[in-house]
């Protein structure tokens, strides 16, 4: 989880290939433990900070 404004946020650094498992897995525990759905956001790193 993080903190800093996140509102009980968890990021997750997941292959590629096991992505779509991991969502799945998230959102059935989730559901299961809290009775709501997880909103889940896949993001892609980008090349980061640069000159322009």
């Amino acid at each position: 989880m993080t903190g800093g404004g996140f509102g009980g946020c968890v990021v997750a650094l997941v292959p590629t290939d096991k992505v779509e498992a991991v969502k799945q897995v998230v959102a059935d525990k989730y559901s299961d433990e809290t009775g709501y759905s997880a909103d889940i956001y896949v993001c892609t790193a980008t090349q980061g900070a640069f000159a322009v």
